[in-house]
């Protein structure tokens, strides 16, 4: 169980995440929120960035932090001029594991330059790379932008069996329909809070709560006449 106490953070002072108390149990955990809501700061927070003094992010009672976290950032660096293979090779694990089937899955082409790859390609790499650190809990910030419908397919199945192996993971995406079938719980994510917890099974309602204020002001300008 990863559990939050009294975390948050902020840019200068502007307050961005804001949660006193939360728990999440082992399992998929979706974060879902408009832009500006909070979401990649949560991320960052979770593996250990800008956490503010006597936040507490835990891990079954011990403190979450690269040890025992990956994450897959939204905008990945690769070094130029190395293969794919090269780039892998940069993560090292604790304990000797085999992520082939993952690399079967996701079909990177590992033996080629990664200034050749596509933009999905350098997305599936990143995903790899989070995968072989083999790490109790795995932070996917947007991991679907730039994958083909095959490509979140196959993404869709590794999530569910690192669920199945006992990972803890957490994902954010602005395309609900893959969270609202994987995850175990969705999380709406509004002003830095936890709004509100969708069940796997029991999201009727999500769609309108996370646009419910957009949709107020649309509404509203639409209405004005001209």
């Amino acid at each position: 169980m990863v559990t939050l106490t009294d975390l948050r953070c902020a840019y200068g002072d502007k307050q961005v995440v804001d949660i006193p108390a939360f728990q999440f149990e082992q399992g998929v955990h979706g974060i879902v929120g408009l832009n500006g809501s909070g979401k990649t700061t949560l991320m960052n927070a979770l593996y250990g960035f800008g956490r503010s003094k006597g936040a507490k992010v835990e891990l079954d009672g011990s403190d979450l932090s690269p040890t025992n976290t990956a994450f897959q950032e939204a905008e990945s660096y690769f070094y130029p001029g190395i293969t794919g293979r090269e780039y892998l090779q940069l993560f090292k694990r604790d304990r000797a594991v085999d992520r082939q089937r993952f690399v079967e899955l996701l079909e990177v082409p590992l033996d080629e330059l990664i200034t050749s790859y596509s933009t999905g390609m350098r997305r599936k790499l990143a995903i790899l790379g989070v995968l072989h650190l083999d790490r109790e809990v795995l932070l996917f910030d947007e991991p679907m932008n730039g994958l083909d419908l095959a490509s979140v397919r196959m993404l869709e199945a590794i999530v569910q069996r690192l669920q199945e192996e006992g990972r803890t993971v957490f994902i954010t995406s602005h395309v609900l329909g893959p969270l609202v079938t994987l995850c175990k719980r969705i999380h709406l994510l509004a002003g830095g809070t936890i709004e509100r917890s969708f069940e796997r099974g029991a999201t009727e309602g999500l769609e309108q709560a996370l646009f419910a204020d957009l949709d107020k002001r649309t509404q509203e300008v639409l209405g004005r006449s001209v």
